[in-house]
């Protein structure tokens, strides 16, 4: 049996293995692997050196280690996709991260859930392994509602593996308030929460200038779903635009549905709305550039309730000078407090007010808010110092017990295979969503026992 760590770890030497499911350049998978790419190559830049492990998924076609941009002199470890190559899965992930966990002072574990995650997060606790694990939205409030209400087979992949796991974590990285506010409500109010934004690299970027032509020109980028906000915003948009006002939307499509009423939308705005589909980084620098503002309405369509934990596009926005139009409840409620931008609350109506304020400003009145915004990103946003953060956090962590992980895990291995039957009823006659319950109860008790 392995001998735990103590709870300091000298920052300087400490050897850091970093999971995640998908890595930068990786296209089609969102923010999570941006966010990780930004965050090692600021470790990099202070001169640590860290082991990725991640999935060689790209829906550009597989990944070679060369190819991934995680920062000078890390050492990159890709094992092969297969079958669910959304969430990671692959058999090779298993020997790879559990090699990487026996080898490592500590692990950086970004997102839960997925294939790689899981089992990092369950190597870790069983080895005593002391590591911090990046929510990335994972636990937003309406995001488990979702899941505990609709998805009864995923809600009990959280209590079996997920929620046991994060138990044991030395912290819990959030980038917001309300991300904070839905980690706790999940693990409790003691949970070890370092609330840290995402940084954004804006030292290679210069301000834009100012958008060439008449009319507000406003951009979206993100996939077309309901949880980014979109259709609801076009609705306001409809409502209030002028003919020389422009919205340009980039994003794929994720959700046939609700892409069907999307083009609807489109259909009514009169040719102010362009829809340019997915673009690469260089484009997208270019689209906001060509912007007054970004707009982030992600939460708008309450219908669900679903919205992003931070935001990785406002940032990027602001580096190059561009205020925001953004959802109340969101990581920017305080752009108007900081002059970057104008926030509206989660209904049409101000949204539509929202964007009337911005079509009232003066070029001055626009200048001094996109100066603001850059400067909130230099001073707020910057990727080295809150990597800091992160890293000393993780330097400065403890364990649980190694003898009481593993004996957790050897009782829920037990519940599993009480709970986990191939017959549709369990051996008492209820359900296997009954089952599903009982085992989460029990497990519960388990592992958070003053519940």
């Amino acid at each position: 049996m392995p001998n735990h760590q103590s709870d300091q770890t000298n920052a300087a030497t400490m050897k850091v293995g970093v999971v995640v499911t998908h890595v930068p350049p990786a296209l089609g998978y969102g923010g999570v692997a941006v966010t990780a790419g930004i965050l090692t190559r600021a470790w990099a830049s202070q001169g640590h050196r860290v082991t990725v492990v991640a999935s060689d998924e790209s829906i550009a076609g597989r990944l070679q280690p060369q190819d991934v941009e995680m920062g000078a002199g890390n050492e990159i470890r890709l094992y092969r996709s297969q079958l669910f190559r959304r969430w990671g899965f692959g058999v090779g992930a298993i020997p790879a991260i559990l090699r990487l966990c026996r080898e490592s002072d500590a692990i950086y574990i970004h997102g839960i859930a997925t294939w790689p995650c899981t089992l990092a997060g369950l190597f870790c606790a069983a080895l005593g392994k002391r590591f911090a694990v990046a929510l990335h939205g994972g636990l937003m409030p309406e995001h488990v509602e979702l899941i505990r209400a609709r998805k009864p087979h995923k809600w009990l992949y959280y209590r079996m593996f997920t929620f046991p796991a994060l138990r044991r974590a030395v912290a819990i990285h959030c980038t917001s308030a309300t991300e904070t506010a839905g980690a706790r409500a999940v693990l409790g109010a003691d949970c070890p929460v370092l609330q840290v934004p995402n940084g954004v690299e804006y030292r290679h970027l210069e301000v834009a200038p100012v958008p060439a032509g008449p009319g507000l020109k406003v951009c979206f980028l993100g996939h077309i779903q309901q949880e980014k906000g979109i259709n609801g915003f076009l609705r306001a948009w409809i409502k209030v635009r002028r003919p020389q006002d422009r919205l340009v939307v980039a994003g794929r499509s994720v959700d046939a549905e609700y892409f069907r009423e999307f083009q609807y939308l489109l259909g009514q705005a009169g040719g102010s709305v362009e829809y340019r589909g997915y673009l690469p980084k260089d484009e997208v620098n270019r689209l906001l550039a060509d912007s007054h503002f970004l707009a982030l309405p992600s939460g708008l369509e309450e219908c669900g309730g679903m919205r992003e934990n931070f935001g990785n596009v406002v940032a990027e926005a602001m580096a190059l000078g561009r205020p925001v139009l953004v959802a109340r409840g969101l990581a920017w409620d305080r752009v108007e407090a900081t002059r970057t931008g104008f926030r509206f609350e989660r209904s049409e109506e101000s949204a539509s007010a929202a964007l009337q304020r911005a079509q009232q400003l003066t070029p001055e009145q626009w200048y001094e808010l996109s100066r603001r915004a850059r400067g909130y990103v230099e001073h707020q946003l910057d990727p080295v110092r809150l990597g800091n953060k992160v890293w000393e956090a993780l330097a400065a962590g403890s364990v649980a017990p190694v003898e009481a992980t593993l004996t957790a895990g050897i009782r829920s291995v037990s519940m599993i295979r009480e709970f986990t039957r191939p017959t549709t009823t369990s051996r008492h006659g209820e359900t296997l969503e009954d089952a599903g319950v009982g085992f989460s109860t029990a497990l519960r008790k388990e592992f958070h026992p003053h519940d």
